[in-house]
């Protein structure tokens, strides 16, 4: 992860995808312990959200649980945190069928009533092999403001993902839990 590359939408296209589906391919594949930036597009009002990946995580099997810690996340054309937040960010579903990206339930973490700045945490329950998670939907606070809302805007967000072997069952983690930053700090 380089803190100087610049993601800049004008420049290059992203890809991205409007749906949970086990089938789709993953676009890079992580070891646990590891950390990547994920470049999101934005989207029109009303419009379903676009998620980037999926990314796969190197040995994850259903019923494994993936911790995601959430390092940084800026607008596209910076390189510093922009106090944002992902509006959603989950695992594949082992569902045959497409489910919309702005589905929440239990396969999926909806975001928007806990925003997940830097320095919170996600855990995730594993439904297919390579857990295949996917994020997007990223939120801003507009200037001199605290809260984001409006459209989701182009821009990136680090990670860090491990892997917890057989932690559905360990841990009763049966669905997307949210752990915001305590103390989230004031943009």
């Amino acid at each position: 992860m380089s803190s100087s590359a610049v993601f800049d939408p004008a420049v290059r296209d992203v890809p991205a995808h409007d749906h949970w589906h086990p089938d789709i391919p993953g676009v890079a594949e992580i070891l646990t312990g590891g950390s990547v930036r994920m470049e999101c597009q934005g989207r029109e009002p009303g419009a379903d959200p676009l998620l980037c990946g999926p990314l796969v995580v190197a040995g994850a099997e259903p019923g494994d649980l993936i911790v995601v810690d959430v390092l940084a996340v800026g607008r596209a054309g910076s390189v510093h945190d922009g106090g944002g937040h992902p509006g959603i960010i989950g695992c594949a579903p082992p569902a045959p069928v497409a489910v919309p990206s702005g589905a929440r339930g239990r396969d999926v973490g909806g975001c928007r009533i806990a925003p997940l700045a830097a320095g919170s945490r996600v855990l995730l329950p594993v439904r297919v092999r390579g857990a295949k998670l996917s994020v997007g939907d990223l939120h801003f606070p507009a200037p001199g403001a605290y809260e984001c809302d409006g459209a989701a805007l182009p821009g990136w967000i680090d990670l860090r993902i491990n892997l917890t072997r057989r932690g559905v069952d360990r841990f009763g983690v049966t669905g997307p839990m949210l752990m915001p930053d305590p103390a989230p700090s004031l943009v």
